[in-house]
């Protein structure tokens, strides 16, 4: 098949979106399909090193003049794409954003949402536009495309029930996980002086936004602290800093350190590689994620590969995520979070329990699986384009 991937929002930071785009492209090449890649030539190199060696890979760089979030952009984005893929004889157009309105359309599409964050948590959405435009863009893109992709039962559900899409139109298409990094113990040695660690610590991985909820995370960490004299330290990884909501929820969560005393217990590391988040996870008692929302929930998986036994949120995606291979509590109950942490670090059958469900469960979130799948779907937009590899 000939694939046609509108990556123009590329810019320059690898997130979930991303190396989904990534991966299912290395996949699809390699098994003999022809992709043509579309970012905004300002990131041209940096998608062509990305994707380097990959065979059946082409790229037409594209001069992206606006980034502003409005119908009359997204009409003209979507046109052009269009004429595009026309004029490439593409089989179908794969979007990856959620943001992408195929107007005219000639060549079947394929819109992945992974979730609708901002239907819930608003300022996800930044500008007071965005967020007015985000409900109505949503349903527009969700009627034009021919197929819409999540990647998880309870995305799909919600998206149905709060932009009005039909069940039948989505497909689910869980993401896979990256293969860890191999042991450095240099790198476990620096990790250690850097932040005064020990084995032992809880690892929390994922930012500050509101719905992460860290502060309650911080607050049930010292009840922890207090209760059971537990030793270890609290590491908080991600980005704290840049965004106007990062800026206020890191003083918020540098208050609840401060009125909890938990000044030297709780580290907030900032950004960190994925060779860093490995070493930190193989060696932290166990990964605690109680978010209050999530479309999927990567750093579950991920901690569950390294070997790492988790505590999750028993709401929204979480669940589904970690098919009873994690801890689940209230992500609202501090009381109940910290006594979750308690049980998972000092029960070791338990923890042994968790770490070998949770191994034989992350091993089926292969990148190979999620490609197939999408495969799958743009043969069922595109039946006679030629069958090829599968």
């Amino acid at each position: 098949m000939k694939i046609v991937v509108d990556f123009r929002k590329f810019d320059g930071v690898v997130g979930g979106v991303e190396r989904a785009v990534f991966e299912v492209s290395r996949q699809l090449g390699r098994a003999g399909h022809q992709l043509v890649l579309l970012p905004k030539a300002s990131r041209l190199a940096e998608v062509e090193q990305e994707l380097a060696g990959v065979p059946n890979l082409a790229f037409v760089p594209l001069d992206v003049r606006s980034h502003v979030m409005s119908l009359r952009n997204a009409w003209i984005d979507g046109t052009w794409i269009q004429a595009i893929a026309g004029r490439l004889a593409a089989d179908v157009v794969y979007h990856p954003y959620n943001w992408s309105f195929p107007f005219r359309k000639r060549t079947p599409t394929v819109l992945t949402v992974h979730d609708v964050i901002p239907l819930t948590f608003r300022e996800a959405m930044g500008l007071v536009r965005n967020r007015l435009l985000y409900r109505p863009g949503m349903r527009l893109a969700c009627r034009l495309n021919d197929r819409v992709v999540t990647v998880s039962h309870f995305s799909k559900e919600d998206m149905a029930r709060r932009l009005g899409v039909s069940g039948d139109k989505i497909r689910v298409v869980p993401n896979g996980i990256r293969t860890p990094h191999p042991h450095r113990p240099s790198l476990d040695a620096d990790l250690a002086h850097r932040f005064g660690l020990q084995d032992g610590f809880v690892l929390y991985v994922g930012g500050i936004h509101e719905r992460k909820n860290v502060p309650r995370l911080i607050a049930a960490f010292a009840r922890l602290v207090r209760g059971t004299g537990y030793p270890g330290r609290l590491l908080v990884t991600g980005r704290i800093s840049g965004a106007p909501y990062q800026e206020r929820m890191r003083r918020v969560c540098e208050q609840v350190v401060r009125r909890t005393g938990m000044e030297g217990r709780v580290m907030f590391t900032g950004f960190i590689s994925d060779e860093e988040l490995d070493t930190l996870l193989r060696r932290a008692a166990c990964l605690a994620y109680p978010s209050l929302y999530e479309g999927f929930g990567i750093p579950v998986l991920e901690a569950m590969n390294a070997g790492t036994p988790v505590l999750t949120s028993s709401t929204t995606a979480l669940p589904e995520v970690a098919d009873g291979a994690a801890l689940l509590v209230d992500p609202l109950d501090e009381e109940a979070i910290a006594a979750g942490l308690a049980h998972l670090i000092a029960d070791p059958r338990l923890r042994a329990s968790l770490v070998r469900a949770g191994r034989t469960w992350a091993a089926s979130f292969t990148w190979e699986r999620t490609a197939r799948a999408y495969l799958d779907l743009f043969r069922e937009l595109s039946p006679r384009a030629p069958v090829g590899p599968s």
